[in-house]
């Protein structure tokens, strides 16, 4: 993924973004490591609108790098498949591991079609703190052309701010 070219509100070439599979985010639990991760991809509107800031946010407190897991993939037949639409076994054994080691709920109560798993919207933000998820984050903020919540017009950068410095802070 070219981070610049696939973000439209991203315009750093220096920014902290690194991409990785599901067998790196896997290894971040088993390898007892410590990360910060985006679950989310060029396609949501979402995590287009939180990429930049959340690239600006990350640089001033420090934090190096960002890991960006991208739940879309393509399949072996060359289609664009998302791994929380659980089509295969295999699929909905790895986006279980990821809701069971998130500890994640769906506020909404939605489940992934003919599963009882939590279907999780994008993007989510993760601390992973010695391979256990310490907490995440679930943004519901847009750009249009400011952090907002949808049918709101009352900017919340600021409280998109606070919180993303609170989830960096968790990894020191």
């Amino acid at each position: 993924m070219n981070f610049v070219v696939d973000f439209k509100h991203l315009n750093d070439e220096h920014h902290v973004y690194k991409e990785i599979e599901i067998y790196d985010f896997k290894d971040l639990f088993y390898n007892n490591e410590t990360a910060f991760v985006i679950i989310g991809g060029p396609w949501c509107p979402k995590t287009q609108a939180i990429i930049g800031i959340t690239n600006t946010i990350a640089k001033r407190e420090g934090l190096k790098k960002i890991l960006v897991y991208n739940p879309r993939f393509k399949n072996v037949f060359g289609e664009e498949e998302d791994l929380r639409d659980c089509l295969t076994l295999e699929h909905k054994l790895d986006y279980y591991f990821i809701v069971e080691k998130l500890g994640f709920k769906n506020e909404h109560k939605e489940l992934v079609q003919d599963t009882l798993i939590q279907k999780m919207d994008t993007p989510v933000f993760v601390v992973i703190k010695d391979g256990k998820a310490v907490t995440y984050y679930s943004s519901k903020l847009i750009m249009n052309p400011y952090l907002r919540y949808e049918d709101s017009l009352e900017d919340k950068t600021l409280e998109f701010d606070k919180e993303l410095t609170k989830l960096i802070s968790m990894l020191k």
